[in-house]
């Protein structure tokens, strides 16, 4: 646990985000992409879709980014969630030496995308829903995907030739 805020985080701590989690996180993503599965719900039931689906999600919170509960559109997501009002367990971007993503500097494509992607993750995959209109597909997916590792990418440069590609 760290003090709420922006505690330096132990420089062994910040390594293994950087070379074993960051990248199986990405792993995940690129693993969870098959052009197979693109038969209705298909994706729904493969479990390396659903893990690169929440792979994803949990990346654009790390990069500050979230979905509105109401209105599908990209919200900041840059504080620290409290375990007992004095210290959290949350790990984001400018921790280990990243930044957050401005929502207003992406396009507006880019924008619409990683928010249908959001929702549809806490929809399909995060929490148990019934009959909700989360449009979480293999074309989500796919639109999403590579803007997240694009984002990575720009956000931590240095890391990018050992990181995983994405690739469809």
């Amino acid at each position: 646990m760290q003090p709420l805020g922006f505690a330096p985080l132990p420089e062994k701590d910040i390594q293994d985000m950087l070379n074993k989690h960051i990248p199986y996180r990405l792993s995940l993503i690129r693993d969870g992409y098959w052009p197979r599965w693109s038969t209705k719900n298909s994706q729904h039931t493969n479990q390396a879709f659903e893990a690169g689906a929440v792979s994803g999600r949990i990346l654009l919170s790390f990069l500050g980014l979230k979905c509105g509960r109401k209105v599908v559109q990209l919200e900041p997501d840059q504080s620290h969630d409290s375990v007992d009002k004095k210290t959290t367990d949350d790990v984001k971007a400018p921790d280990i030496g990243g930044k957050f993503v401005e929502i207003d500097a992406l396009p507006a494509a880019d924008r619409h995308a990683l928010a249908v992607f959001y929702r549809g993750v806490n929809k399909a995959c995060a929490h148990f829903t019934f009959g909700s209109d989360h449009e979480l597909s293999l074309d989500t997916y796919a639109r999403a995907a590579p803007i997240i590792f694009r984002l990575m990418a720009e956000r931590f440069p240095k890391n990018l030739g050992s990181w995983p590609k994405w690739s469809n």
